[in-house]
């Protein structure tokens, strides 16, 4: 059961991260599965791969609420596809991940759920604090259904390749200032990070 398709074509997957998906779906049979990583990394990819084995509810952060993320920008910052400012990380992106995560914990009460979305304010957040990134959405959540995290992995130096491969409008603001976004985001230390608070790593 999906909530929303993706209608990107997938990128390449490795075979080490077929198996590894295959792996994962023993654990993900009940509970919120968070499937993490920089945008084009592959996440997406994962989170399908992942669903054909076990019939979740999969939901997209990219096709949560995009009319409202865009609205807002647009007033903003006149970027509605802006996801990396400081105006967006401020106002905009704690609320949309925070109802993402409670919606997930409440399905979950019933079925599987793979949420697909970068959380990587919640990466950097959960390392500052010592915690695993399961520990940090679990509170945010506010449930107590099993929660694990999935840092999907790829070579930093392969994203703005992925990005123009997949065409996605939302990766145009990143593509045309790519210095800026490998300054502020890829080289932020979160390729480290990432996989230190995650419980699992897709090795992509």
């Amino acid at each position: 059961m999906t909530a929303a398709a993706n209608s990107e074509q997938p990128l390449p997957f490795s075979p080490t991260a077929h198996q590894q998906v295959r792996d994962l779906a023993q654990y993900a049979q009940t509970g919120v599965t968070v499937m993490c990583g920089f945008p084009a990394a592959g996440k997406s990819t994962a989170t399908r791969l992942l669903a054909e084995l076990v019939d979740p509810v999969v939901l997209d952060k990219d096709t949560y609420a995009p009319a409202l993320e865009e609205s807002v920008m647009t007033e903003l910052t006149g970027n509605p596809h802006d996801r990396d400012s400081d105006t967006y990380r401020r106002i905009v992106s704690p609320h949309i991940y925070a109802a993402l995560v409670q919606q997930a914990a409440r399905i979950a009460q019933r079925c599987p759920v793979i949420i697909d979305a970068p959380f990587l304010g919640y990466v950097q957040a959960a390392n500052g604090r010592g915690e695993r990134l399961s520990s940090y959405i679990r509170v945010v959540a506010g449930g107590v259904v099993p929660i694990r995290t999935v840092w999907v992995d790829t070579d930093t130096t392969h994203l703005r390749a992925r990005m123009q491969q997949r065409g996605a409008e939302r990766d145009q603001p990143k593509l045309a200032d790519w210095q800026a976004y490998r300054d502020g985001v890829l080289d932020s230390g979160l390729a480290v990070v990432g996989p230190r608070v995650a419980d699992y790593l897709i090795s992509n």
